[in-house]
C-alpha cells in the first residue's frame, strides 16, 4: 500500500493530468462557476491565464477522458470576459442550469432515437444479405446439378407438332411406277379439256 502511494507522488505528471482533468469537468456545473464569480476569481489574471491554458483539453487526444463534454462548451464561455462577470449573477446561472437540463433531455431522445433507427437498419441490411445469399445458393444448385447431370434433359416436341406450321407438312410422298402419270395430273388434265371454248379468248379462234 506504502508503496503504492510513493509510486504515486513520484510521477508528478500523472498527478497533474488528474487535477487538470477534475478541475476542467467542474466547470461544467454552472453553481462552481457562480462560486467563483462571487469571489472573484476571474478577476485574477493569473487565473484568466490558466483558462487559457486549459484549452488543451479540446484536442480528441485529451477529451476522450472527459466525461462531461459540456465543460469544454464552458470552458471557451470562460475566454470572454463579459461572460465571467455575468456568472456572479444568479439568475443568470439558473437560466443556464436551465439550458443544460433541457439540452440533457433532447440529446437523450434524440440518441434513443438514433440508436433506435441505427438497429433497424441493422436488421434490414442482414435480411437482405440473407436472402441474397439464398438465391445464390439457390442458383449454384441449379447449375452444379445440371453439370452432373441430374436434371433431366429438356423436352423435345414430336415431328408431326414440328412439321405443323410448315406449308405442305400434311402431304405424304407418292410412289409411283415408270411411265405412269400421277392421278391428280390426269385428273388436272380432264379437267382443262372439259372447258368450254368460249373461255378462250376470241383472237385464238380467228384464221389467217
Amino acid at each position: 500500500m506504502n508503496a503504492g502511494l510513493v509510486t504515486e507522488q513520484q510521477d508528478p505528471e500523472k498527478l497533474r493530468f488528474q487535477v487538470e482533468l477534475e478541475f476542467v469537468q467542474c466547470l461544467a456545473n454552472p453553481h462552481y462557476l457562480n462560486f467563483l464569480a462571487q469571489r472573484d476569481y476571474f478577476k485574477d489574471s493569473r487565473f484568466v491565464n490558466y483558462l487559457k491554458y486549459l484549452q488543451y483539453w479540446k484536442d480528441p487526444h485529451y477529451a476522450k477522458f472527459l466525461k462531461y463534454p459540456q465543460c469544454l462548451h464552458f470552458l471557451e464561455l470562460l475566454q470572454y470576459e463579459s461572460f465571467r462577470k455575468e456568472l456572479a449573477n444568479a439568475q443568470c446561472v439558473r437560466f443556464i442550469e436551465d439550458q443544460q437540463l433541457l439540452h440533457w433531455q433532447h440529446y437523450s431522445y434524440k440518441r434513443m432515437r438514433l440508436q433506435q433507427s441505427h438497429l433497424d437498419n441493422l436488421h434490414q441490411q442482414h435480411a437482405q444479405q440473407q436472402q441474397q445469399q439464398q438465391q445464390q445458393q439457390s442458383t449454384q444448385q441449379q447449375t452444379t446439378q445440371q453439370q452432373s447431370g441430374m436434371l433431366p434433359p429438356p423436352q423435345q416436341q414430336p415431328a408431326s407438332s414440328q412439321a405443323a406450321g410448315l406449308p405442305f407438312a400434311g402431304l405424304q410422298p407418292q410412289h409411283h411406277q415408270p411411265g405412269q402419270v400421277p392421278l391428280q395430273s390426269q385428273t388436272r388434265l380432264l379437267q382443262m379439256d372439259q372447258k368450254p371454248l368460249q373461255s378462250l379468248p376470241q383472237n385464238s379462234l380467228n384464221t389467217k
